[in-house]
C-alpha cells in the first residue's frame, strides 16, 4: 500500500510539475482576421508567460506568397516594443503604419526557449483593402446632396402651405381716446335718448277729437 502511494505521490508531483512548466512556457494570443484599407495603420500584441525562465523571439511574418515565417525587423513603418506586465509575464506588441499590399499574410508571436523548445501564439491574418478615400469623398459629397435636397423640399413645403391659408390681418392698436371724441360719444347717446323719449310720447299722446267747421247755421 505504501508503496502505491507513493507511486500516485509521485504522478501527481509529475503532473504538477509539466503544468506549471506548460503555463510559464506559454504564448498568448488571440486568433484574428482583420481588414486593413491601403494607407492605413495596425497594432497587434501578444503576451509571453516565462515566470523568469530565459527567452528570445517576437514577432514573425508571412507572406501570402511565402512558405515559412520571417522574423520582423524595426523600421520606419514597423515599431517593435515589449514591457513587463508582470515579474512572470511580459507583452510584446508590433505597430505597422502605412500599410501597403506587401504587409498583408499572417502575423505571429514565435518564442525560443531554453533545450531547444519554442512556443507561438495564435496567427493574425491581415488584408489589405484598396484604398479608399475617393470612395468616402464621393460618400460625403452624396450625403449633403440628400441633406440639401431634404432641406429645400422642406422649405417649399412650408412655403405652400403659409400661401393657401390666408394670414390673419395685423391688430390695429387702439388710439387714446381724446377729449373731443369723449364728449361727441356723449352727444351721440344723448340724441339717441331724446329720439326714443318723443317716440315714446307720441305713440301713448291721445288722438284729438277734430270737431266739425260749420258754415252756416240756420233758425227758426
Amino acid at each position: 500500500m505504501k508503496t502505491i502511494d507513493m507511486c500516485c505521490l509521485g504522478v501527481v508531483v509529475v503532473l504538477n510539475i509539466l503544468k506549471v512548466c506548460e503555463l510559464c512556457q506559454t504564448v498568448r494570443a488571440t486568433r484574428s482576421s482583420r481588414f486593413v484599407p491601403e494607407g492605413g495603420s495596425i497594432h497587434m500584441s501578444c503576451e509571453v508567460v516565462h515566470c523568469g525562465l530565459l527567452w528570445k523571439g517576437g514577432w514573425v511574418f508571412q507572406d501570402i506568397q511565402s512558405t515559412s515565417f520571417t522574423p520582423l525587423s524595426p523600421s520606419i513603418r514597423v515599431q517593435l516594443s515589449n514591457f513587463n506586465l508582470t515579474v512572470n509575464s511580459t507583452r510584446q506588441t508590433v505597430h505597422v503604419q502605412n500599410i501597403n499590399q506587401s504587409d498583408a499574410g499572417a502575423y505571429k508571436c514565435q518564442i525560443l526557449w531554453s533545450k531547444n523548445l519554442s512556443s507561438s501564439g495564435h496567427v493574425t491574418y491581415v488584408n489589405v483593402t484598396a484604398e479608399s478615400s475617393g470612395r468616402n469623398l464621393s460618400h460625403r459629397l452624396l450625403v449633403c446632396l440628400g441633406a440639401m435636397m431634404g432641406f429645400s423640399l422642406v422649405l417649399g413645403l412650408f412655403c405652400c402651405l403659409t400661401k393657401g391659408h390666408p394670414s390673419t390681418p395685423p391688430v390695429l392698436p387702439h388710439p387714446r381716446t381724446s377729449f373731443t371724441a369723449q364728449v361727441n360719444r356723449k352727444k351721440e347717446v344723448v340724441y339717441a335718448e331724446v329720439a326714443l323719449k318723443e317716440t315714446r310720447m307720441q305713440t301713448h299722446r291721445p288722438k284729438q277729437v277734430i270737431q266739425p267747421t260749420l258754415y252756416a247755421s240756420l233758425r227758426f
